[in-house]
C-alpha cells in the first residue's frame, strides 16, 4: 500500500509542478484575501485579535476551495479517472493520496497567510510558534479531509465549485470554531486549559473527518 500511495502522491505532485495552476492561483487569492480583510481591521486591539483570528481561518477555508476543487478535475480529463479505477489501488489508498496532496498545498497556503496576516494587522499570531503550529496542521489536516471528502461527492456535477463549497461550509464550522478559538488564545499568551480544550475538539474534528472520508470515499466516486 505504501508504494501505490507515494505513486499517487507523487504522481499528483509532479502534474501539479508541471502545470503550476492550483498553487498560482491559491496564492494568488491568499493575498488578495489577507489585504482585503486586513483593510477592514480598524479595532482596538483585544478585539483585533478575535476578528483576525476568525478572519484568518476564513481566508484559509476560502482559499483551500481552490485546491480542493481541483482535486480530481484532472483525472476526470481524457478518461484519467477510468483508468485509475482499473488499477488495484483500493479507494481509500486514493482518498489518502489525494488528502495528502492538498494537506501539503494548504499548509504551503498557511506558510504566506499567517505571515501575512501578522504584518497587516500587527497582531501576534506567531507569539507561540509551537503552539500555532499544532493549531494550523490540526486544522489545515481536517479542512484537506473534508474538502477530499466533499470534492468525491461533487465529481461530475455541473458548477462544481459552488456545489463543493455550499457541502463544505456547513462541515467546516466547527473547524473554523475551534481553530479561531485555539488560535486567539495564542496570540494572547493564553495557553491554559481552555486554550487545550479547543484544540482537543480540533483533534476530535480531524480524526473523525479523516475517518469518514476513508470510509465514505469509495462510495462517493462510485456514485
Amino acid at each position: 500500500m505504501a508504494s501505490k500511495l507515494w505513486w499517487l502522491i507523487h504522481k499528483d505532485l509532479m502534474i501539479e509542478y508541471r502545470t503550476r495552476q492550483t498553487w498560482t492561483s491559491m496564492l494568488l487569492l491568499c493575498v488578495i484575501i489577507a489585504v482585503v480583510f486586513s483593510l477592514q481591521v480598524k479595532l482596538p486591539m483585544e478585539h483585533r485579535t478575535a476578528t483576525v483570528s476568525t478572519m484568518l481561518w476564513l481566508a484559509i477555508i476560502f482559499a483551500s476551495q481552490v485546491v480542493v476543487e481541483r482535486t480530481g478535475i484532472a483525472e476526470h480529463q481524457d478518461g484519467c479517472w477510468d483508468a485509475l479505477t482499473q488499477y488495484p489501488v483500493s479507494a481509500s489508498t486514493i482518498y489518502l493520496a489525494k488528502l495528502i496532496v492538498n494537506l501539503v498545498a494548504i499548509l504551503a497556503l498557511n506558510c504566506v497567510m499567517v505571515p501575512l496576516f501578522v504584518v497587516l494587522t500587527d497582531v501576534p499570531l506567531l507569539l507561540h510558534a509551537g503552539a500555532m503550529s499544532l493549531v494550523i496542521g490540526l486544522g489545515s489536516l481536517s479542512v484537506a479531509a473534508i474538502g477530499t471528502l466533499v470534492s468525491a461527492a461533487t465529481f461530475g456535477q455541473r458548477q462544481r465549485g459552488a456545489v463543493l463549497s455550499l457541502l463544505a461550509l456547513p462541515l467546516v464550522l466547527p473547524v473554523l470554531l475551534s481553530a479561531s478559538e485555539a488560535t486567539r488564545l495564542a496570540a494572547t499568551n493564553d495557553l491554559g486549559n481552555q486554550w487545550w480544550r479547543w484544540v482537543q475538539f480540533l483533534g476530535a474534528f480531524t480524526i473523525v473527518f479523516v475517518t469518514l472520508g476513508i470510509v465514505l470515499f469509495g462510495a462517493m466516486i462510485e456514485e
